[in-house]
């Protein structure tokens, strides 16, 4: 990240890297065969403990990184009011939008059943809505913590030690253990790039080299460990009620496995790129790669795939047994079609807005 076109290019990489493995990851998931799926063996699957030790905190790295200038250069009223109406647009519409549709969708296949109706139809949805699209409610209440430290509480580290803390003790219900779990590689990105910007980014290619092996064993060594009990929707993130001693160090074993992957690949991926600019042709290679179309539009691939794949991939009942071969292929379509329909609905403008656009 140390040129501007690096800065601009660099985070739809990492994006198109890290939404892959979402998606593979899902595919693991949900595409594995119906017992696979209900008896929750992929938590055992070593791939899949891979894929999860680090692609989340590494989105959540890009999007601390990619929200710093709007957070910091909302200096004014008016720029922090419209800053707050762009993320709440962006991140907001799309989860109770799609979260209505797919309401719809279940009150009509009630309908046409003759399946009783949810009573509470109003408090049903919002509660649905809650819980959909994890991921992008943790972007949200990441960013309004970092917004308000920054522009009411001028960054006190002793506020923020005090939260953290506090962390501990609030329920993990309604997603907020894994919002609790996010929230460190969000402030990271954020003050990392502050501190680019005030510092610089002034390192050798043999520097960044050692970087990326210190990183890589780090997070080999670390990964050796990794097991069911990492994972946050298992564990979870709260001390109450559990063994304090061993929750402490599931909790900061997951934060330092993720922290390790995740700047492993970061620095791998910005040593890959500054050399791919010195050779000719190496720049255009880049900007027309497949990763950065894939990390532009990664939002609207994250939501559609989710889609896909309960809605395709779920229901292909010739799979009954574990393939990496079929999750490559399952992978390689979901991406495909929702990338083409990323595309297609943000050039509708009364559309865009279901993609993040």
């Amino acid at each position: 990240m140390e040129s501007k076109k690096e800065r601009e290019l660099l985070p739809d990489l990492l994006r198109g890297f890290a939404i892959i493995l979402v998606v593979l990851g899902h595919c693991i998931q949900e595409g594995s065969g119906e017992v696979y799926r209900t008896e929750q063996l992929y938590f055992h699957d070593r791939l899949y403990q891979f894929i999860y030790s680090f692609h989340m905190p590494l989105f959540m790295m890009i999007s601390g990184y990619l929200s710093w200038k709007g957070i910091w250069g909302a200096n004014e009223k008016s720029a922090r009011t419209n800053l707050l109406k762009r993320r709440a647009a962006t991140l907001l519409i799309p989860i109770f939008a799609w979260t209505a549709l797919d309401y719809a969708r279940i009150l009509i296949v009630n309908h046409l059943s003759g399946e009783p109706q949810p009573e509470a139809l109003v408090f049903v949805y919002f509660y649905n809505a809650l819980n959909n699209f994890w991921f992008l409610w943790a972007v949200w209440w990441c960013f309004l913590i970092v917004f308000v430290m920054h522009c009411f509480m001028r960054d006190n580290i002793g506020i923020y030690v005090l939260g953290f803390l506090t962390l501990f003790a609030i329920p993990d219900g309604l997603g907020l253990g894994a919002y609790k779990y996010m929230l460190p590689y969000f402030l990271f990105g954020c003050y990392v790039h502050d501190w680019m910007q005030r510092k610089g980014w002034g390192l050798d290619c043999r520097l960044k080299m050692w970087m990326v092996i210190a990183a890589g064993l780090a997070f080999a060594g670390l990964f050796l460990y990794y097991n069911e009990d990492s994972f946050i929707y298992l564990s979870g993130y709260k001390l109450i009620g559990k063994p304090v001693a061993g929750q402490l160090w599931i909790d900061l074993y997951r934060m330092l496995v993720g922290f390790a992957g995740s700047l492993f690949f970061v620095i791998l991926w910005q040593y890959i790129v500054t050399g791919l600019n010195k050779v000719n042709g190496g720049e255009w290679l880049i900007k027309c790669s497949v990763l950065r179309r894939l990390g532009a539009d990664s939002m609207g691939i994250y939501i559609l795939s989710g889609y896909l794949l309960i809605f395709l991939i779920h229901r292909l009942d010739f799979i009954d047994h574990p393939s990496y071969v079929c999750n490559m292929i399952e992978m390689v379509v979901v991406l495909i079609i929702s990338l083409c329909s990323t595309v297609l609905l943000g050039k509708i403008p009364i559309l865009k807005r279901l993609v993040g656009k």
